[in-house]
């Protein structure tokens, strides 16, 4: 059987864990920050909270599927997971949630780590759809 890595994208609370876990276990960035149930977001550990995220997704690389749901508003958010695919010639496939039909009020009404719609809606304004033709550099590299 053939590896797949399996991208689920979109705004906080557009259901895509709910969606990643029909295709298995799925990873997030935001477990970082989880400890005992609680989540804790902590902007100075994205980072590490990436790292970690991508660590797992290689590590279930070593079997048949590796799931990894973040919000991915930007093209350029995927290239890790790209690069860890292409390491292990898995398949990709890309599930794009975006809004799941919700305006940032109702995001925020349904996400569950507490982002305001103040927040999702910069997250809206930056939102990539075709992933695939965006700018590959991040913007602090951008000119």
């Amino acid at each position: 059987m053939s590896k797949t890595l399996v991208i689920v994208r979109g705004l906080p609370g557009s259901g895509k864990s709910t969606v990643g876990a029909k295709f298995g276990v799925v990873r997030s960035a935001d477990d970082y920050f989880m400890s005992d149930g609680v989540y804790n977001f902590d902007p100075s550990k994205i980072v590490a909270a990436h790292a970690a995220c991508q660590k797992a997704v290689k590590n279930d690389l070593n079997g048949d599927i590796a799931v990894v749901a973040n919000t991915f508003c930007m093209g350029w958010e995927l290239n890790p997971y790209i690069k860890i695919a292409a390491e292990v010639s898995a398949a990709i496939v890309v599930v794009d949630m975006f809004d799941a039909g919700l305006d940032d009020a109702g995001l925020e009404a349904r996400n569950l780590h507490g982002v305001s719609a103040v927040i999702i809606a910069g997250m809206r304004a930056r939102w990539e759809a075709d992933w695939r033709s965006a700018d590959p550099r991040p913007p602090w590299e951008r000119g």
